[in-house]
């Protein structure tokens, strides 16, 4: 595949434009990619008590809901996020993948994936004791994105 970069002025709009053959799912996640790295986008402010923390990312393995909260999980810890799921996964670069109703997780810390008989997954984190489950209904999406996960690691 051919690259071509090229350096516009500060007043036209910077665009991407990618030529196939045909659309192929490593094309649709190069697109996507490069969709996901809006530079406009909100930083995410993470909570706990009183204090407001502002880590990277890379640092999160995964977002869940319980009642009406949402929490990123790091390795360690856990810190409350004043954003709706369905908001985070809108704004979340694209190694952050849907796995169930209630959680968004981190494609870049996943270690391993437990089938069940009932579809339901148990997924287990790197370096972490915390585990969350993906539904089937989400199970495909997980699968493919951990295939195409080359994409997202030397970002």
């Amino acid at each position: 595949m051919h690259v071509r970069l090229e350096i516009v002025d500060k007043n036209q709009p910077e665009t991407a434009v990618i030529r196939c053959h045909e659309l192929t799912p490593e094309i649709e996640a190069m697109a996507n990619l490069i969709r996901r790295q809006d530079v406009s986008r909100q930083p995410i402010v993470f909570y706990k008590g009183d204090e407001h923390y502002y880590l990277s990312l890379r640092e999160i393995l995964f977002f869940e809901t319980d009642d009406d909260h949402v929490y990123a999980h790091s390795a360690a810890d856990a810190f409350e996020v004043k954003a709706r799921l369905y908001e985070l996964e809108a704004a979340l670069p694209g190694h952050f993948v849907r796995v169930s109703r209630s959680a968004i997780a981190s494609i870049l810390h996943i270690y391993s994936i437990q089938k069940s008989l009932t579809g339901v997954s148990l997924v287990a984190f790197r370096q972490s004791h915390k585990e969350i489950y993906c539904s089937r209904m989400y199970g495909r999406e997980l699968f493919r994105k951990m295939n195409e996960r080359f994409i997202y690691e030397n970002i």
